[in-house]
């Protein structure tokens, strides 16, 4: 098993808590090949991530992580759900810039994005932990 597998192996079986609520961090302007750049770097990484958390969750809930794609005229999008949790990943494109952003039920706030890698791998083990709903104060930002 991977480190990332054995980690959702732990969450959901329970053993002792350790913190994954993702970090975030204030949206900053990118030029758009950089931001488009980044977010299809994300989505390749939460396809893997989400991969490694269904094979293990698999053998244990049966219900797996969902990821969905989804673009519009002016941004791309991709959306992980499961258990009613959910949160999306959005580049936004305007004014030749694009910037980044997370929404869901518990991201109210308004331009924040993930800080990273890690952060992703957190927001995916919000997703798996057995009766826990994405923290509701997600995440501190830098």
């Amino acid at each position: 098993m991977t480190p990332f597998m054995v980690r959702v192996h732990q969450v959901v079986t329970g053993s002792p808590h350790t913190d994954h609520t993702p970090e975030l961090m204030e949206s900053v302007p990118r030029t758009i090949g950089q931001g488009t750049h980044e977010h299809v770097e994300l989505r390749a990484l939460a396809e893997q991530l989400v991969a490694e958390a269904n094979a293990v969750l698999s053998g244990l809930t049966g219900e797996p992580i969902r990821l969905q794609d989804g673009s519009g005229t002016r941004d791309q999008t991709f959306s992980l759900s499961r258990a009613g949790n959910w949160a999306t990943v959005t580049t936004s494109y305007d004014g030749g810039v694009a910037l980044a952003g997370l929404s869901g039920p518990a991201f109210p706030a308004p331009r924040r994005e993930l800080a990273g890698e890690d952060a992703l791998a957190d927001l995916i083990l919000t997703l798996v932990a057995p009766g826990r709903r994405v923290p509701t104060t997600a995440g501190a930002v830098r």
